[in-house]
């Protein structure tokens, strides 16, 4: 497939100075260096406290939507509850709450909600899906069939209501030794659960991954579980939602946001000349320091436990050769992509940000102590961050995006 071809940067962006490692070329174009431009933001408030209103007392914050009237929706898994917060921060509603009724939830894992504010959640162990209406009322209730349609991972979902999933898995009921397992599929596969949400779900797409390695995982002692510490550097693979429906997904080593249609043909390509950076020991212990703080070793005076969950240390990671270039992506209300770049030592949480159009248009580079990818976009330039206030209580913090300046 040849690529998207590209258009010309708009002329607020037309100078600016490469940054470190970027590529050669014309400045202001994809295969140029990069164009540093710094966001301009208003903070306008920020909800989550210990002693504020009841109703912001979040036990734990899931995930957040925006809808077209620019209400904040916001996820508490604990109490399965969503709170709709309006454009001044002020509470206009709630919705669901732990329950077995229609409207009530149970185990919420993940929610989505529609521009025009009708909601699908997705609950009770990924077997349940919750359709309501715009203001929250109950429409319909799906319980999936664990031996048939399976349980689902859902990652997005479609304008017209259809789910994008990334893993399925069913029970063998004939073979209850079998347990849950993945149908047999080589490589990432996605795939769509069409509107109603009846029936199977359809393979949209096979995501490329690296061959399998031997995996050699530590001694147990009985009544001990071992995680295995994995293979750093894996390609990534994330996507989003554009709102004519087409997906914007990365699954590459390389610089390569690819752009599928509903039949899962790529119908273009949005590429940048920058080289993966080799994997040298400097590399890998740099990972190695971020997995020791991501899985701290647990004290020695720790409560007794009739089974011992134990992860494996850092010295057990095995490593890719290459470290991808892409991290992650997310479509914003405006369908511009933002693309996030991994850090000079591998971190995927330092890197600059790309922001492009999926018609190829580069609008600049994030630098990386700059703006960050929020948790959800909303019009106008809404942008909210879930984030840990004083005693690592839950927040979101709103701020609005009002221009994006070439740096110098």
């Amino acid at each position: 497939m040849a690529r998207t071809p590209l258009l010309p940067l708009a002329a607020l962006l037309a100078c600016g100075d490469a940054g470190a490692g970027s590529a050669t070329g014309t400045t202001g174009t994809l295969d140029g260096p990069d164009v540093i431009v710094n966001a301009v933001t208003e903070e306008l408030f920020t909800v989550g406290s210990v002693t504020g209103d009841d109703w912001d007392i979040f036990g734990n914050v899931g995930s957040v939507h925006f809808d077209a009237e620019s209400n904040l929706h916001i996820l508490d898994n604990q109490t399965d509850q969503i709170f709709v917060v309006g454009p001044d921060g002020s509470l206009v509603r709630t919705v669901g709450g732990s329950g077995e009724g229609p409207g009530e939830f149970n185990g919420v894992t993940r929610f989505f909600v529609a521009r025009n504010g009708s909601y699908t959640v997705l609950g009770n162990g990924d077997r349940r899906i919750d359709l309501l209406e715009p203001g929250g009322n109950f429409v319909r209730r799906i319980n999936l069939d664990p031996a048939t349609t399976g349980m689902i991972l859902t990652e997005a979902v479609f304008p017209d209501g259809s789910l994008l999933i990334s893993q399925v898995v069913r029970f063998d009921w004939n073979n209850v030794a079998a347990g849950f397992e993945l149908p047999e599929e080589e490589s990432r596969p996605l795939w769509i659960l069409p509107f109603p949400l009846d029936g199977d779900p359809e393979t949209l797409y096979h995501a490329w991954e690296l061959a399998e390695t031997e995996v050699v995982s530590g001694e147990s002692t009985p009544g001990e579980i071992v995680l295995y510490a994995g293979r750093a550097f894996e390609p990534p693979l994330d996507l989003d939602v554009l709102t004519d429906g087409r997906v914007a997904l990365i699954d590459s080593t390389g610089y390569r946001v690819k752009l599928l249609g509903r039949g899962g043909e790529v119908t273009g390509t949005i590429e940048r000349p920058i080289t993966p950076l080799a994997v040298d020991e400097a590399i890998r212990e740099a990972e190695r320091e971020r997995y020791r703080e991501r899985y701290p070793q647990a004290s020695s005076d720790a409560p007794a436990a009739q089974v011992v969950v134990r992860r494996e240390g850092a010295e057990s990671l095995t490593f890719a050769d290459e470290v991808p270039v892409l991290t992650g992506i997310k479509v914003d209300w405006e369908d511009r992509i933002w693309v996030k770049r991994t850090g000079p030592t591998g971190d995927g949480d330092d890197g600059p940000i790309d922001i492009v159009t999926p018609a190829g248009d580069y609008i600049g580079t994030l630098p990386p102590d700059g703006l960050r990818t929020p948790d959800a976009f909303g019009p106008g330039g809404l942008m909210a961050y879930i984030e840990s206030g004083d005693l690592d209580v839950p927040t979101v913090r709103v701020v609005r995006l009002i221009a994006l300046e070439p740096q110098g």
